[in-house]
């Protein structure tokens, strides 16, 4: 079977960083977890990490002792030139001033800090444990190896190291402390001798620090043993596009560790932000899909009714005897547990209610109509049919029956009452309709 190596091909991570003397104080604070960020850091993996690899506990504050005891012997060295010289002035000058910082200005700090590490899915490709063994044997070679490249190279001037399992992936950390004896010659002398010699800190001593390429180098071919691959040679690709004229490839930057902390911080608060204002509008549609949920079923146990003395669509609870279920919420505990919610479904619900009455009324009235449009067409017609036969009858017949025509007019009136059938003029004239002025013969 191909092993993790020959299907994947995995670059060696080695990053140098700027450090500071006073650096280190919040530096032994996020080692043992009490400060700085730990957003990213695993607090149920911490007992996992490896005792420091080189170096104790008190590695930070025998580097700060050493620090000044260099300034001070440089300050002493420097009196001692002045003295034997007679410069009194200069020495006045030099004791208000006070020891120097055993460094040269420099923009990244006299020492540094050193990261080595692979990708993740390297590390979690060791089936060890799952073989049996108790510790990731890729971790352990890789520790094995990462010790032994820093004192190779950096020899005792590596003062601390140390490997942590609590983030994304295993990775060492180290520490650099470039002491250097510096011999300081006369200035615009003929002949350059030595006139004193100081005690810096200077990283350019170290090769590895001096050429970052020749690093990149020199961790590919150590740890070459482990399947792992030398990074890309971005570097050497740009001068040669620039050699050959052409466009060179961007060069990469890595970000401070503080800052590309900082940055993941400020991305997972706007991820948590963007979160939780998902989840409350999640929960608002989800309070208002229950309060329309909570009126419909209102509306069909017969616990609430539409409102039809409301000026807008309005819902109301229904008046007793209605059998309304008691479990049911009341409109006030609907309307509290969601107002948007609340407000939808009233008037949702209200307009079809008036909607469905409305049409239901509309077509009864219809009817009514067409029923009194009916009765008066016939009493029309029968009227008609009684004024050609009383023509045919003697005087006194024809006098009982226009007395009882007369009361046609009150019966149509009556009718009108329910529908329009009727003409009002015809009712006002006394006339019945159809009779089309007949007098009694």
């Amino acid at each position: 079977m191909k092993s993790l190596q020959a299907e994947t091909c995995f670059p060696i991570v080695l990053r140098f960083e700027g450090l500071y003397p006073h650096h280190l104080a919040g530096y032994e604070a996020h080692r043992l977890r009490k400060g700085g960020d730990l957003n990213h850091v695993d607090r149920s993996r911490t007992p996992l990490n490896d005792p420091l690899l080189i170096g104790d506990d008190n590695w930070a504050a025998r580097a700060l002792d050493e620090i000044r005891g260099m300034a001070a012997k440089n300050f002493a060295a420097e009196l001692g030139a002045l003295e034997k010289r007679k410069r009194r002035k200069d020495i006045e000058r030099r004791l208000i001033e006070g020891p120097k910082q055993p460094w040269r200005p420099t923009r990244h700090g006299p020492m540094r800090e050193v990261i080595l590490t692979a990708n993740k899915d390297w590390f979690a490709g060791d089936l060890s444990i799952f073989f049996g063994e108790s510790e990731n044997q890729r971790e352990k070679a890789f520790g094995e190896y990462a010790v032994a490249w820093l004192k190779e190279h950096f020899g005792d001037d590596v003062i601390h190291a140390r490997a942590d399992r609590d983030e994304a992936a295993y990775h060492i950390h180290a520490v650099i402390m470039p002491r250097a004896k510096v011999e300081i010659a006369k200035p615009k002398a003929k002949t350059p001798t030595a006139s004193a010699t100081r005690w810096m800190l200077q990283p350019s001593i170290h090769p590895m620090i001096e050429d970052y390429e020749a690093a990149q180098d020199s961790v590919g071919q150590w740890f070459a043993d482990l399947g792992l691959v030398r990074g890309e040679r971005r570097t050497a690709a740009i001068k040669q596009a620039r050699d050959n004229g052409t466009t060179p490839p961007k060069r990469r930057y890595h970000a401070k560790t503080w800052k590309w902390r900082a940055e993941q911080e400020q991305r997972i608060l706007a991820e948590k932000k963007a979160l939780a204002e998902r989840t409350a509008h999640v929960e608002a549609r989800e309070a208002e899909a229950e309060t329309v949920l909570a009126v419909a079923e209102g509306i069909a146990a017969g616990g609430l009714v539409a409102d039809s003395e409301s000026e807008g669509p309005s819902l109301k609870e229904a008046p007793p005897p209605t059998q309304a279920d008691p479990s049911s919420p009341s409109l006030d505990a609907l309307r509290e547990r969601s107002p948007t919610g609340f407000a939808r479904a009233a008037s949702v619900f209200a307009k079809a209610w008036q909607r469905m009455f409305g049409d239901a009324r509309a077509e009864a009235e219809a009817v009514a109509q067409r029923g009194v449009a009916e009765a008066v067409a016939e009493i029309a017609e029968a009227d008609e049919k009684i004024v050609e036969a009383t023509r045919h009858l003697p005087p006194d017949k024809r006098s009982v029956i226009a007395k009882i025509r007369r009361t046609i007019p009150s019966i149509l009136r009556r009718l009108e009452g329910r529908g329009q059938a009727a003409s009002p003029n015809e009712i006002s004239a006394g006339q019945s309709p159809g009779s089309h002025g007949c007098e009694e013969k």
